[in-house]
């Protein structure tokens, strides 16, 4: 049985005058998968998106989401299907929690046969701990309260998709953290796929799956995981007093590396390379300590590298 995707995007390209924005653009999102949508500004993640929900119309490419064909008849059918929260809110300021809930929760009752719109808001309310917010009108909560209640607003109709557009941007630590621990438990529970654009790195180690835009073009793709590998460097630092067997080591198996404070601080260009190096030399190594490189090292190269080719 084949794989099942809740997007598939097919060289989609967009222009805005003489600036593209887009540039035969390609992806597919796994259903039930966290995919990540990672780039600065301007890099094409807000673009894509409004193409996708129809505020933006294309110059060319190919949409499916669920399997249907956006420039086909059954496209209508898509509109319970997605949830979106963008940068800015869409909630009525001066309405409570409640009733901006029980308001949008109404306007996707026709969907829904054995269900009330209470219920549906009653899920909400439960899976974002909303409780002490209901009667608070929604332009008095804080940053991260706003947030919780704009993601609840998305699902009320418990779509299969949820976009979220750099959705913790301006928030605190906690706050994010808090948002961040809620859709991870729902996605997991209910099988939900989530498709995040940002800017933050930290939250790509979160993706099951992510590209890296810059400019409307497709820099690099694949897991967390296999990205590091890829294009971040590995460090090692060695603590041992100096050595000019592992000096010559660390030279013929192209590692940098400088002796500071009692201890080696080795830099090799990628992951594997330097394991390789542990597994085969470990032995002679005192006590060391391997560092993997984060995302932000994974952003920075390819972002240089692709900088650099032009």
């Amino acid at each position: 049985m084949g794989e099942k995707y809740s997007l598939e995007i097919d060289n989609l390209s967009k222009s805005f005058k003489n600036i593209k924005a887009l540039n035969d653009l390609s992806f597919k999102v796994k259903k039930g998968e966290l995919f990540g949508f990672l780039g600065l500004n301007g890099a094409g993640k807000t673009t894509t998106l409004s193409i996708i929900l129809g505020i933006v119309k294309k110059n060319s490419g190919k949409i499916k989401v669920d399997g249907i064909d956006l420039d086909t008849k059954q496209a209508k059918n898509i509109n319970n299907k997605i949830g979106i929260v963008f940068q800015e809110s869409i909630l009525d300021e001066k309405l409570s929690v409640y009733d901006n809930l029980m308001s949008r929760a109404a306007m996707y009752k026709k969907f829904f046969k054995d269900i009330t719109t209470k219920e549906l808001v009653d899920d909400v309310i439960n899976d974002f701990q909303l409780h002490d917010l209901l009667k608070k009108s929604y332009g008095s909560l804080s940053g991260g309260q706003r947030r919780r209640v704009d993601i609840a607003r998305a699902l009320v109709h418990k779509p299969e998709i949820l976009f979220l557009d750099e959705p913790t941007t301006g928030l605190d630590p906690n706050s994010r953290e808090l948002v961040w621990n809620i859709l991870r438990k729902i996605q997991t529970e209910k099988g939900l796929t989530i498709l995040l654009t940002t800017h933050y790195m930290e939250e790509a180690n979160w993706c099951n799956y992510a590209i890296i835009l810059q400019k409307g073009h497709k820099l690099a793709e694949g897991t967390p995981a296999e990205l590091k590998n890829q294009y971040s460097k590995t460090k090692i630092f060695v603590y041992q007093e100096p050595n000019s067997v592992l000096e010559d080591l660390f030279t013929t198996h192209n590692a940098s590396f400088k002796y500071a404070d009692r201890r080696y601080f080795v830099e090799f260009n990628t992951y594997k390379e330097a394991q390789d190096f542990v597994n085969k030399f470990g032995p002679i190594l005192q006590d060391y300590e391997l560092i993997k490189g984060t995302m932000d090292d994974v952003f920075l190269t390819v972002t240089k590298q692709e900088s650099v080719g032009r």
